[in-house]
């Protein structure tokens, strides 16, 4: 019968958890670091107590800056007054209002940090496109080449911008021409049929004795 020896290997006992000591910090960072996790904390506590086992909590907290934070079911105005004047839950009439739907505060909570994150990878594409453009002798956005992989809906949104720049450069033009249209009306003509008999958009001007000609094309 052969004996198997066992080789027992010596390590580092585990202590185990250890208690964290409670005491004041000294670091006033550190402070404002652990006030707002452990007031978290307490909220989060506070809230599912108030799923688990329909109780009613209301929790104040103040900082060393005298900043109140507060939680409360169904809200801190609620069970405050309650506990003003003495009242119990089934004196209450709030007491038949529903539980705070965690579930659905939280399905909502994911969705939104989704949606941020899209945006935020959006945001960086943009500021990367802006950059290249920088570094490139383009002059202007829409000289950049036609992008053939490009959806409707961003097809349409590049027609519209083509759009408002036009609307904007002629809404410009005409301010420049507005000055010059009121100069070329005959001085023996009334305001306004100037432009019934001189097209001014074609017209030449020749010296003619020191006098200026108007010929209409």
């Amino acid at each position: 019968m052969v004996l198997e020896k066992k080789v027992m290997t010596k390590g580092k006992k585990s202590i185990g958890r250890q208690r964290i000591e409670i005491k004041e910090l000294d670091d006033r960072g550190k402070q404002q670091v652990t006030f707002s996790k452990r007031r978290t904390g307490l909220f989060k506590k506070a809230s599912e107590l108030c799923v688990l086992c329909g109780a009613e909590v209301a929790v104040f907290v103040f900082s060393q800056k005298k900043n109140m934070y507060s939680f409360g079911h169904p809200n801190v105005e609620t069970i405050l007054e309650r506990y003003l004047d003495g009242k119990t839950m089934s004196d209450s009439s709030s007491s038949s209002q529903e539980l705070v739907p965690v579930d659905e505060f939280n399905r909502q909570y994911d969705q939104l940090q989704k949606e941020l994150e899209k945006e935020k990878m959006h945001l960086a594409e943009i500021e990367e496109m802006n950059k290249k453009m920088k570094n490139t002798n383009v002059g202007f956005w829409w000289d950049e080449p036609f992008d053939e992989n490009m959806g409707l809906e961003e097809m349409e949104q590049y027609m519209k911008a083509l759009q408002e720049v036009r609307r904007k450069v002629e809404a410009r033009i005409e301010e420049f021409r507005m000055p010059r249209t009121s100069l070329m009306q005959p001085m023996n003509m009334p305001m306004g049929l100037g432009n019934d008999f001189v097209n001014v958009n074609s017209w030449e001007s020749n010296a003619c004795g020191g006098f200026v000609c108007w010929n209409n094309m």
